[in-house]
């Protein structure tokens, strides 16, 4: 099971560094931004509405994005489609995943692997990342393509190689499993440092697994039992987890039994030290200029 939809927040904010957006709209964005963190749902629509109508696909995402989440409203899924597929139309690497996403879940349309596989594959067309994890996941269960292992670890790891932080975790898991490639430990936790690194809780998890068990990596105590508090940590501040929320707590009673005072002090004092990244799993800012997109 992999996340679908990019939190929508994010999608103002990855906006920022996008070299080739115009000052003028990055003031609006930064606007919205602002408006959505005040909760300012009316104040956004005003801003973003007249910046959709005019073309601008970003606009037109974080529009439809809003309209899908019923922010301040109750969810208005076909305007939520209108202002989507615009955005996908006029080439929207980030709009077209989250059609592919809607269409795979069914959510406010009937579900439609047949679709969501296109509009994936017209965004990992582009080289986006999250098309790549979807189309893998697509493969992995079988949904709407024959089940393919290998083509699934071998979008993961493309998505992987990228940053992208979930997948980075189930081309981990793979090679622990050994599957669609031979076994090997060494490069499950190569993945698996990846994720966590970036916060991702459950590149956390299965990293301290690893260094639990010494599977991959030298066996320590210290290192298993930090990288289970950074995950319990990045719980607890809600970063996202396909694990419940319990299950760092189980792990961390366990990991004690096998340490001295010392090593759990220690692997704490670690733990407190590190720092998590600002954001999670957000999407890549797009570098091309913004598609002409007709009304």
């Amino acid at each position: 099971m992999r996340f679908v939809s990019f939190v929508w927040i994010f999608l103002v904010i990855a906006q920022f560094t996008a070299p080739a957006f115009a000052a003028e709209r990055m003031a609006e964005f930064a606007r919205t931004y602002e408006a959505l963190q005040k909760q300012d749902y009316a104040g956004a629509f005003k801003i973003l509405t007249p910046m959709a109508e005019g073309g601008d696909t970003m606009a037109m995402l974080n529009l439809g994005s809003i309209y899908d989440g019923g922010f301040g409203y109750k969810p208005n899924y076909p305007e939520a489609m209108k202002w989507l597929s615009r955005a996908a139309d006029g080439g929207l690497a980030d709009a077209q995943v989250f059609l592919g996403d809607k269409y795979y879940t069914a959510r406010g349309v009937p579900e439609n692997f047949a679709e969501a596989e296109k509009w994936y594959r017209k965004a990992a067309a582009q080289g986006d990342p999250q098309a790549h994890m979807a189309l893998g996941d697509m493969y992995e269960s079988g949904s709407g393509v024959k089940r393919d292992d290998k083509e699934a670890l071998r979008l993961y790891t493309i998505a992987a190689d990228k940053g992208h932080p979930l997948a980075q975790v189930a081309v981990g898991r793979m090679y622990v499993a050994g599957v669609a490639a031979a076994k090997n430990d060494a490069t499950a936790v190569r993945y698996f440092r990846m994720a966590a690194e970036q916060g991702f809780v459950d590149g956390a998890i299965w990293l301290g697994s690893a260094y639990e068990t010494g599977s991959g990596v030298a066996k320590d105590m210290v290192e298993a039992y930090k990288w289970t508090l950074i995950a319990e940590k990045q719980l607890k501040a809600g970063n996202p987890t396909l694990d419940t929320k319990d299950s760092t707590g189980v792990i961390l009673t366990n990991q004690r039994f096998k340490m001295t005072t010392e090593q759990v002090a220690q692997a704490q004092k670690l733990a407190d030290a590190w720092k998590a990244p600002s954001l999670i799993a957000a999407p890549e800012a797009p570098t091309a200029a913004k598609p002409t997109v007709k009304k």
